[in-house]
């Protein structure tokens, strides 16, 4: 190789070598910076679930009022509440309720008789929300009698009874809840405990027997009188 190819070929090689550094650098300051990291927040899930919404869903709790029962060979009939559990009718001598919690109470009543109220504050609707239920019947508060007969218009909201028109009362003094039930009626009730405990409930008018109608059913847990333990 003569000394002419020799020069030549070294002054492309520098030619070349000077050209890829200013690529390089062309490069290095033309690329933009990096965006910045976006961090995104996520929630783990548990086994518990999301929680509970502040205004949780609203516990149902359903009682019978029941006649002919037989109270003994003596007394025979009495009247009676019933708590409607997933087997049918159970017992109310001791009933079970939420305490910070909306409950839906209805009772149905099946006595078609009117008792005398043992103080008439018990013919006031007291303790639920806005101190009103109501009342829904087929012959007291609701109702005409019309070319057909019975026609049921739906239900009444009350704050009150007719108090010679009571049949029963479901009413925890303690908690200061009073709900007045007229004959053949069925009555739905909202009311939160706000404490957790023991408390007794108690029917206020004269159902039972004996003299004064405080006897009988009137005095006997599961009957006309039981405990609502709210926890």
């Amino acid at each position: 190789m003569n000394s002419k190819r020799v020069a030549g070929a070294l002054v492309v090689m520098v030619a070349l070598v000077a050209l890829g550094v200013g690529v390089g650098w062309g490069i290095g300051t033309t690329v933009p910076a990096p965006s910045p990291t976006v961090t995104v927040s996520t929630t783990t899930s548990t086994s518990q679930g999301p929680p509970a919404p502040s205004n949780s869903s609203t516990f149902d709790v359903t009682l019978v009022i029941t006649t002919n029962n037989i109270y003994n060979s003596t007394i025979q009939d009495q009247p009676a509440y019933y708590v409607l559990g997933p087997k049918g009718l159970e017992s109310s001598a001791s009933i079970a309720l939420p305490a910070h919690q909306l409950i839906k109470l209805t009772i149905v009543c099946y006595d078609d008789g009117a008792a005398n109220l043992t103080g008439s504050q018990y013919a006031a609707v007291a303790g639920t929300q806005g101190n009103v239920v109501t009342e829904i019947t087929n012959d007291n508060v609701n109702s005409s009698q019309g070319a057909s007969g019975i026609q049921v218009e739906g239900g009444v909201t009350v704050s009150s009874v007719p108090a010679n028109d009571t049949a029963h009362t479901f009413t925890i003094p303690q908690l200061g809840i009073n709900i007045p039930v007229m004959p053949s009626s069925t009555v739905i009730a909202y009311f939160t405990i706000d404490q957790t405990g023991t408390f007794s409930w108690f029917c206020m008018t004269a159902c039972g027997s004996g003299p004064d109608g405080t006897q009988g059913a009137m005095s006997t847990p599961g009957w006309m009188t039981g405990s609502v333990t709210a926890s």
